[in-house]
């Protein structure tokens, strides 16, 4: 980049770029420091000490609930792309509408599940609703594990 060009908004002709000096940016800092210093005890002089206010019992905000998860760990076989992922969807989304998860490498979009019917050519006419149901129908093996979740205890 041209030189006249780096410094164009600094409003000073080019000649005079070089002559001009900043302060040290430490001699800016404490004069600032000090001002603040100065303005807060003025004002103190004339601020009045806050009134007591009544303690209100504040009850603790209900937790949303948490939203169960599902996850799915596969290895995409579309166009031997052979890449290994996971993905995560609600469980709401897999048991009673549609779960579409798009492969890292190659940006294939798979069919998880679709109860509304979108997909229908792919499901069999709508009687294989899951991929689970799919990978039986071809026969194919379908692991299924789980996670146990545990309340934390509470702290009162």
């Amino acid at each position: 980049m041209l030189p006249s060009r780096l410094f164009r908004n600094l409003g000073i002709p080019p000649p005079l770029r070089s002559l001009h000096a900043f302060p040290p940016l430490r001699m800016r800092l404490a004069s600032r420091q000090e001002s603040l210093l100065t303005s807060a005890q003025r004002l103190a002089r004339y601020s009045t000490p806050a009134q007591p206010q009544e303690t209100v019992k504040t009850t603790a905000a209900p937790q949303p609930a948490i939203v169960p998860r599902l996850s799915i760990t596969f290895t995409c076989t579309a166009n031997n792309c052979g890449e290994r992922s996971t993905h995560q969807f609600t469980k709401q989304a897999y048991e009673h509408g549609i779960v579409l998860v798009q492969c890292p490498k190659c940006d294939v979009r798979h069919l998880i599940a679709d109860h509304i019917g979108w997909f229908k050519e792919s499901t069999e006419e709508g009687k294989l609703r899951t991929v689970e149901d799919l990978l039986r129908a071809r026969g194919e093996a379908v692991t299924r594990g789980t996670v146990e979740y545990t309340e934390p205890p509470s702290s009162t």
